[in-house]
């Protein structure tokens, strides 16, 4: 399936369309228009648009994936009172607000992953909420949808994903100069350089090596994406050019990691600059979520509502047919006798002895929606997860592993106490797996039979 990438530079504007299997993609199309003004407006996103229809005729574009270059973006580290990512998401704008040169209302944002060691310490990028929905708009109203708003810091995380090392500097020309240092799945570090330091890239040098350290040793190695100046080149003798697919035009490279984004939704977390049109179909996707469980949820009531009323017709045919075979004995025992003398004691030793033949049978078994209720009721905290269960009549037998072996135990007793004194519950299996990190183990549920009164 085509993807589209668009990326947004001083000069101009680009646009690719990749075709083909994630790890080898290749350039269907590709379109450029230049910008009157310095990084352009709506103007250039509706001639661009007709410029890829004209490149890619005949064909159902996608929608599109467009990536903001660092000058119009605003990087900053933020610290938060949280280590997951989606909880930081949602606190993280108050870190932002009245700390960037735009209004706060204007704040469009998202944050990258943290690296490994640096637990709440993220990176945020933002940019100004105006020109991306305007530029969103644009290329709607010329037909092209945009699915998600990236920036370059993530385009470049797209160019190298499985390409280098996870310990890696990246950096990268694509429009002025960014650098990123990466560290597992997170970025530890990221900073913006404009273009004309590459003329005089002390500075800039000494960002990359002071990256790629850590406690003095070299750590990472450096990878470079796009042309470098011979100043900067020059000064990096141990960089290497990452080996990107063929046919990447060297000026579309930002669109081209635009364009990966869907086959690497994982990639940086999945950031997105989230436009107010992103966030009015995500709360729509929500309330048809909640209208359907609402639906779901309802008629659930009902089948309860209407299991109860079965089982309550069942019990009274159960005393309806009881009374019937006692008056039946009784008249064919004495059929000159009307009345019967404690009718309804006889009435309960028949129900007892149905009981009885019920239990023989093994027909008065709990339903297996109540046994599953009680074994996850009985499960213990840690790691220990129950991967078959089998259900026959009263019998219930549970598989299952976990790293801990006195868990396994734990929820033996824990079974037993849930279930009650009618219940005998056995490790029937507990051995360790053939890689040693876990241990299997099977657990027999059965009622326990009662003595019979000779």
């Amino acid at each position: 399936m085509p993807t589209v990438g668009i990326s947004i530079s001083r000069e101009g504007w680009h646009a690719v369309v990749l075709d083909g299997p994630p790890a080898a993609p290749v350039v269907a199309a590709s379109a450029a228009v230049p910008c009157r003004e310095p990084f352009g407006g709506t103007e250039e996103a509706t001639a661009l648009a007709a410029e890829l229809r004209h490149a890619f005729p005949g064909n159902n574009l996608p929608g599109a994936v467009i990536t903001l270059p660092p000058p119009l973006t605003y990087l900053r580290p933020v610290t938060l009172p949280v280590h997951d990512l989606a909880r930081a998401r949602a606190i993280h704008l108050a870190e932002l607000e009245g700390n960037l040169p735009i209004e706060d209302d204007e704040i469009l944002s998202d944050l990258l992953p943290s690296a490994p060691g640096a637990p709440g310490t993220f990176l945020a990028v933002a940019a100004r909420r105006s020109f991306v929905e305007k530029t969103v708009e644009a290329f709607l109203a010329s037909g092209i949808r945009v699915d998600r708003v990236i920036t370059d810091h993530v385009s470049l995380l797209l160019l190298a994903e499985g390409r280098i090392p996870e310990d890696a500097v990246l950096l990268s020309t694509f429009s002025d100069i960014l650098l990123l240092r990466t560290s597992g799945e997170g970025v530890r570090e990221a900073r913006q350089f404009p273009s004309a330091m590459a003329e005089d890239p002390a500075e800039l040098l000494s960002a990359v090596r002071e990256a790629s350290r850590e406690n003095g040793d070299v750590t990472a190695k450096t990878f470079s994406f796009g042309y470098l100046p011979p100043a900067l080149a020059g000064g990096l003798p141990d960089a290497a050019a990452c080996d990107l697919p063929e046919g990447f035009p060297p000026a579309h490279l930002a669109a081209c990691g635009a364009a990966l984004a869907p086959h690497f939704p994982k990639v940086a977390g999945g950031f997105s600059l989230r436009t107010s049109m992103e966030a009015a179909a995500e709360k729509e996707r929500e309330g048809r979520r909640r209208y359907i469980a609402a639906i779901a949820a309802g008629v659930a009531a009902l089948l309860a509502l209407g299991t109860l009323q079965f089982a309550k017709w069942t019990e009274g045919e159960k005393v309806a047919r009881a009374r019937a075979l006692v008056r039946k004995e009784f008249a064919e025992a004495a059929p000159d006798i009307r009345n019967v003398v404690q009718a309804g004691a006889q009435i309960r030793a028949k129900l007892a002895s149905l009981q009885r033949q019920q239990k023989e049978l093994g027909t008065d078994a709990p339903p297996p929606a109540d046994l599953l209720m009680w074994a996850s009721q009985a499960l213990p905290q840690g790691e220990i997860a129950v991967r078959e269960v089998q259900i026959e009549g009263p019998r219930m037998r549970l598989a299952g592993e976990t790293k801990d072996p006195r868990l396994v135990d734990t929820y033996r007793a824990g079974l037993s106490g849930t279930l009650g004194p009618g219940y005998a519950v056995t490790v029937q299996e507990s051995e360790g797996s053939p890689q040693g990190t876990s241990v299997r183990f099977t657990i027999l549920v059965e009622r326990k039979a009662e003595p019979r009164v000779s």
